[in-house]
């Protein structure tokens, strides 16, 4: 029985205070802080890996940047009290956040100021950490943590022969319409057109394009007062006579959708002119039908400048 106690005894240490004491070993410590392990190049750049919960010193005239993984960016930042902390992303590169403490602490014997600061990252996670106004242990830290991998993109869906052909065309018209807007700009004409309504309307160019019809033209101000433009317009004119009263011919007029409007300038000053070019798909009509195209003063919406296109 004394062999078996003896024996028993070398088992267990007891300390100095009778209590039983085991060895742990740092891994095990590490294991407890959230961070996982941080990047072996943080100490050879003088950043500081920061260990949850996260608490960093602040002092007056100190900048403290926060390095976060590079995989993630900071959305915002929320500071429990900005009276003495100024915290933001740097504008450059939004994986660090820059701290600055901006007001002295109280003075001694009484409670030191500290605050927590929220860190809202792109990937959807908040990082808290704990401001204390004091003296600056650090000037650099890091904190690190897992991202998954980011999912591919799933590939766009196959584009239709017909929807490719329609992209093909409206760049086609857009290119020639800033063509026939270019050639309107640099070539004035100095003759005159039509004159309605305190305005002049110059044709230059009529082009097809597929089932398209693009129309270049300036206009001019011709009066002494500064004219506000109504939209460029395209109508079909049909003229008929009156059945009851044959000297009273009857018009309807018919507006023509337009694909595509551009007018330099909505407000002329006297002698000013403005760029226009207008396209559109010319109806199908008869002989006894007219395709006008049509601008106006407003205050002269009544006579407005025509222009027979077909």
């Amino acid at each position: 029985m004394r062999q078996i106690a003896g024996f028993a005894l070398v088992l267990v240490l007891v300390g100095t205070a009778g209590i039983p004491c085991f060895a742990q070993s740092k891994p095990m410590a590490a294991m407890k802080q959230p961070g996982g392990i941080q990047p072996s190049s943080a100490n050879n750049l003088g950043v500081v890996p920061l260990s949850y919960p996260y608490s960093i010193s602040t002092e007056p005239h100190f900048a403290v940047f926060v390095e976060f993984p590079k995989a993630d960016s900071i959305r915002r930042i929320a500071l429990g009290d900005s009276n003495y902390f100024l915290a933001e992303a740097d504008k450059t590169d939004p994986h660090y956040a820059i701290i600055k403490q901006i007001e002295a602490p109280p003075a001694k014997g009484k409670t030191p100021i500290e605050t927590n600061m929220l860190v809202y990252m792109a990937s959807g996670r908040v990082v808290n950490i704990t401001l204390k106004a004091g003296k600056v242990d650090n000037t650099a830290y890091s904190i690190d943590y897992f991202l998954p991998p980011a999912k591919p993109l799933d590939d766009p869906p196959p584009v239709s022969k017909e929807e490719l052909e329609k992209r093909f065309q409206e760049q086609e018209r857009s290119e020639l319409a800033e063509t026939m807007v270019a050639e309107v700009k640099e070539h004035h004409k100095s003759q005159p057109g039509v004159v309605a309504g305190g305005l002049d309307l110059r044709l230059y160019s009529v082009k097809r394009l597929g089932v398209v019809a693009l129309v270049s033209f300036d206009v001019e101000n011709t009066s002494s007062e500064t004219v506000d433009l109504e939209d460029p317009q395209v109508n079909l004119i049909t003229a008929s006579n009156n059945p009851k009263d044959r000297k009273k011919p009857l018009v309807k007029t018919e507006p023509v959708d337009i694909i595509q409007s551009v007018v330099s300038s909505k407000q002329l000053s006297p002698g000013a002119r403005a760029v226009c070019m207008v396209a559109f798909k010319p109806p199908i009509h008869d002989s006894d039908q007219q395709v006008v195209l049509s601008i106006s003063n407003r205050a002269m919406a009544d006579k407005p400048a025509t222009y027979r296109l077909e």
